[in-house]
C-alpha cells in the first residue's frame, strides 16, 4: 500500500483504474491550461478587462477551474476510482466542475453591475493552482497553513477595498 498523508492507494485489481483516472484527470488539467491560456491571451489586465458574453465567460471559467482545481482534486478522484471504479470518475469530475461553474455564474452575475472583479489573470491563476495543489498534497502544518489562510483572507479584503494596490489587478 502506498500511503500519502491524504491518499491511500492499495495495489491490486483497482490499480489500473486508479492509474487511468489519475492520468485522465491530469491530462484534462493540462489540456485545460492550454485552452485557458489561449483564451486569456491579452486579457491579463485585471479589472480593466470586461467579462464579454455569458457563453464566452462560462467557457473561459470552466477551462480555468479545470486547469487550476483538477490537480488538487486528484487525490479525491483517485479515491473515487478506487472505491467506485473508473466509470464513476467522469460523473465525479463533471459534478465537481459543475459546482465550480455555478460559482462562475455567481461571479458573472455579481460582476455585471460593478465590473470590478479580476477573474482572468493567468499569473494569479497559476499562483492559486500551485497553492491549492500544495495544500492538497503536502502534510498539514499549522505553522504554515494558518499564516497562509490569514494572508489569503487579507488579500481578499485588500482586493475588495483597494484592488489597484494588488499587482496584476489594475
Amino acid at each position: 500500500m502506498l500511503l500519502n498523508n491524504k491518499v491511500a492507494i492499495r495495489y491490486g485489481p483497482g490499480t489500473a483504474a486508479t492509474a487511468a483516472a489519475l492520468t485522465a484527470t491530469l491530462g484534462l488539467a493540462a489540456a485545460s491550461w492550454v485552452v485557458a491560456v489561449r483564451q486569456m491571451n491579452g486579457m491579463d489586465v485585471g479589472i480593466a478587462n470586461p467579462l464579454d458574453s455569458f457563453a464566452f465567460f462560462v467557457a473561459l471559467w470552466v477551462s480555468m477551474m479545470a486547469a487550476m482545481m483538477l490537480p488538487g482534486a486528484a487525490p479525491a478522484i483517485v479515491r473515487r476510482a478506487h472505491t467506485g471504479g473508473v466509470r464513476a470518475v467522469p460523473l465525479f469530475v463533471g459534478l465537481y466542475l459543475a459546482v465550480w461553474t455555478l460559482v462562475g455564474v455567481a461571479v458573472y452575475v455579481l460582476d455585471g453591475p460593478h465590473k470590478s472583479f479580476s477573474v482572468t489573470s493567468v499569473t494569479w491563476m497559476a499562483g492559486i493552482a500551485v497553492l491549492v495543489l500544495a495544500q492538497k498534497l503536502l502534510p498539514a502544518k499549522a505553522t504554515i497553513d494558518v499564516p497562509v489562510a490569514l494572508a489569503i483572507v487579507g488579500l481578499g479584503i485588500l482586493i475588495v477595498i483597494a484592488p489597484s494596490s494588488v499587482p496584476g489587478l489594475s
